[in-house]
């Protein structure tokens, strides 16, 4: 496909990039069905971090916050603009919990920039405590995913094709040992393994 027409994102449609649960298709279609995965991106100046709580998935939720040197991958998304208000409300965005966002996402699948939409906590995070991936100790209850969260995560991650080193690093990030049977079920994660 041309790039020309890669770029061109029609007026009923816009492009979202998926770095948390919302990489897994399975996941993202229970609110947002138009949702079609264009591919793997990487977003440049930005890590991964979470914090806060979230009750549906008892830890922290994911966020991007601003890092010089730093990437997120993630899936990048065509959804329809019907469901732009369904993606804000699963985000929570009427209750103030997350901040749609515009990024410039590199697509790992035509080696172009697409802007996407994404969303960040309005709570972020201050201090870069997962950068090593590992299970330290001294990371606060409220930056810690929930098991099950996480490994959302690393489902999604390998589904949309995204680099095995940062699916390793996932699968190390501190969680706080919870699990969500209902999404544990829904989401099909009994195979998905983590390193603790």
């Amino acid at each position: 496909m041309p790039k020309s027409n890669y770029l061109i994102n029609m007026a009923n449609k816009f492009y979202y990039f998926g770095f948390g649960s919302n990489m897994l298709a399975s996941r993202i279609h229970i609110q947002n069905p138009t949702a079609k995965r264009i591919g793997a991106g990487r977003l440049e100046n930005y890590r991964l971090d979470f914090h806060t709580g979230s009750k549906h998935w008892l830890g922290a939720p994911a966020t991007i916050v601003p890092t010089l040197g730093a990437h997120v991958y993630g899936s990048i998304w065509e959804i329809d603009m019907c469901n732009l208000k369904d993606l804000d409300d699963q985000e929570s965005v009427p209750q103030g919990v997350y901040i749609p966002i515009s990024v410039s996402v590199h697509s790992l699948t035509s080696d172009t920039s697409i802007t996407c939409r994404a969303y960040h906590l309005t709570n972020q995070p201050q201090s870069a405590i997962h950068a090593n991936g590992t299970q330290d100790n001294n990371i606060p209850f409220d930056r810690q995913p929930s098991k099950t969260y996480l490994k959302v995560l690393v489902k999604g991650a390998r589904e949309s094709g995204i680099p095995e080193d940062y699916i390793k690093w996932l699968k190390g990030i501190k969680h706080n040992g919870k699990e969500v049977p209902a999404m544990e079920k829904k989401l099909e994660l009994d195979k998905v393994e983590l390193s603790s």
